[in-house]
């Protein structure tokens, strides 16, 4: 143990302090904070990484930070001349020899030969003046902002209230044919004009019409003024555009009559994202965005019709309150968003402010529950996979109470967590489907894929749910931050387990490029998962080194009160990440997004 590590290590037994408890205080993972009073650096991926830690960790033992990064530096330095020593005493030094950890990487740059020091030196200076001429032509093109440094304190910005919701009600009843894989349903929608603008029609998303023969809409009418007539309809795709009897003015309300009928498509076991969540399996029948639903309306734009896309979830829906009663099969178990009450074979769901509603049922689930404060958690689970459903309980319970803490409220009374047949997760507010491939390989330890997906999925209801966003635009808005929640639940809840997260979410695919894509450019799943989650958690990650602890979980928590019930985009989230910190956030821009990001 060197002169760092000894300092640290003081530092903490003078305040009475364990490493483990140390961990717990810093969310620093375990084994970091031994690496870094080890002065072993190798578990990190960057010497950025050492240092966003670093610094963290010393902070919190009421260190000087800037006192770590000079010993930090003189650390780096003896190892750099240790290694030199080495190479000047080997006879044959291996050509190439890789550093030993990431961290050192960036730490071995100056091995150049010193047979041309002048050159270099040459060049150096060349470089410098090229630079200083690029400076002052940007200069001179953008407009003159005061320098900032890379990290700073963090802002308090005010609290936010959270708005007033005044916007569209659903009324839904159901008639479930389990094992006919049917259903006969009417639907009322109260929408009220919440645009600025006077409306002569208004659009509906019907997503399961991009399957054929699966919707058959038999009746629609309108109700303007307590009158109801039938509305002139046209259907394009999965959008459904319905002529208005009159023009409806700001704040005025009209009300939709639909019935309409569904013929469920079969499930494949290997089905991912939008293929995954509407149809049925053997063992269940899953409902996700199976309703017709209100388009988004955008300023200056208009209606926001959606058109079908095999891969990522392109759905983007406003919130909106819901009732919904489903009369089912006898013997069939329903899992449905918002508080639940059953009489018999009837189910009757209720919630507020939902950015979805969706339901699952089969006659094969166990029901198992939990609470977490005012929460009631719920796992729907097949015959055989209990380990695995006592393990989904587990981690959603965890994850909800810490995304609570570090975001905010779970806004809703109860979260369930249902077993379905295909390959992946599916969030809904209130409620998640999990795919039965990963209970079936679920080793009954926290290095399974059922683990991590469990609480992805669960922080979907902070970033999805309460704050959503343009999925089809701007994916990585819900998906990067749900990704790196899950890290974030392995670096509290299991510490020792945070570096086989990171191979197994992320390193073993090796991501490369931009995070910033539409949903139509990607051609399969595994392009869309690379960039979206695997290259999103890496920026996530780096986001938080750079602005440190404090500020991004700062930022975190009020992005989520700020937006809360709303579809952020990317320039909201930059535009509030800036009044938590004053580093430099263009060179994280300049690597992950292929346009900067301006406020």
């Amino acid at each position: 143990m060197g002169e760092l590590g000894e300092w640290l290590r003081t530092a903490r037994e003078g305040r009475s302090l364990s490493l483990e408890q140390a961990a717990e205080q810093t969310r620093i993972p375990l084994s970091y904070l031994k690496a870094l009073e080890e002065e072993d650096f190798s578990p990190f991926s960057s010497s950025l990484h050492v240092r966003g830690f670093l610094r963290t960790y010393a902070g919190s033992l009421g260190l000087d930070p800037e006192a770590a990064m000079e010993l930090y530096a003189g650390v780096t330095t003896s190892l750099r001349r240790k290694r030199a020593a080495s190479r000047g005493k080997a006879s044959t030094p291996a050509a190439g020899a890789p550093p030993r950890s990431p961290a050192e990487a960036e730490e071995q740059g100056g091995r150049s030969s010193t047979l041309v020091p002048d050159l270099m030196l040459a060049l150096a200076v060349l470089l410098l003046l090229a630079l200083a001429g690029l400076a002052v032509y940007h200069f001179r093109l953008r407009p003159q902002v005061a320098a900032v440094p890379t990290e700073g304190p963090a802002p308090t910005p005010s609290p936010t209230p959270l708005p007033v919701f005044e916007g569209t009600d659903y009324t839904i009843d159901v008639q479930l044919d389990y094992a006919g894989h049917k259903l006969a349903v009417q639907e009322r929608i109260d929408y009220t004009n919440v645009t600025s603008q006077t409306l002569s029609d208004l659009m509906l998303n019907v997503h399961p019409n991009h399957i054929r023969n699966a919707f058959k809409l038999t009746r629609l009418r309108v109700e303007v003024d307590g009158k109801q007539e039938t509305a002139e309809v046209s259907q394009v795709g999965v959008t459904c555009r319905v002529q208005l009897p009159r023009e409806l003015k700001p704040s005025e309300r009209v009300t939709l009559y639909l019935d309409f009928q569904l013929s469920l498509p079969q499930i494949s076991p290997s089905a991912e994202f939008s293929d995954a969540g509407f149809g049925y399996s053997k063992r269940s029948v899953s409902l996700g965005n199976w309703y017709p639903v209100v388009a988004p309306y955008r300023k200056d734009k208009g209606w926001y019709g959606l058109t079908y896309f095999p891969v990522g979830d392109p759905f983007v829906t406003e919130v909106a309150d819901y009732r919904v009663t489903i009369t089912a099969t006898e013997g069939v178990v329903l899992a449905g968003t918002g508080k639940e009450t059953r009489s018999g074979s009837v189910w009757s769901y209720e919630v507020d402010q939902a950015r979805s509603f969706a339901f699952a049922a089969s006659d094969r689930w166990q029901v198992t529950s939990r609470q977490v404060g005012d929460v009631t958690v719920q796992a729907y689970t097949f015959p055989g996979n209990e380990p695995a459903g006592e393990a989904v309980l587990q981690t959603a319970a965890q994850s909800l109470e810490l995304f609570g803490e570090l975001y905010g409220p779970y806004p809703y009374a109860e979260y369930r967590v249902a077993e379905t047949e295909f390959a992946g997760g599916m969030e809904y507010t209130g409620l998640t489907f999990l795919g039965a491939a990963f209970y079936d390989q679920y080793d009954g330890t926290s290095r399974s894929g059922l683990i991590p997906l469990t609480a992805h999925e669960a922080a979907h209801q902070w970033f999805y749910g309460l704050v959503g966003s343009d999925q089809v635009t701007e994916p990585w808005l819900d998906e990067a931050l749900a990704e790196y929640s899950g890290y974030l639940y392995y670096e509290r809840m299991l510490p020792d387990d945070t570096l086989w997260w990171w191979s197994y979410a992320v390193d073993q695919w090796a991501p490369t490029g931009k995070i910033d894509y539409l949903i139509y450019e990607f051609r399969d799943n595994r392009g869309y998962s690379d960039a979206v989650y695997r290259r999103g958690a890496e920026f996530v990650r780096d986001l938080r080194q750079v602005m440190s602890d404090p500020a991004f979980f700062g930022f975190l928590k009020e992005y989520q009160r700020r937006h809360a019930y709303r579809l952020a985009t990317s320039r909201e989230f930059f535009s509030l990440a800036r009044e938590f910190t004053t580093a430099d956030l263009v060179p994280l821009q300049e690597e992950y997004f292929r346009q900067r990001v301006l406020p």
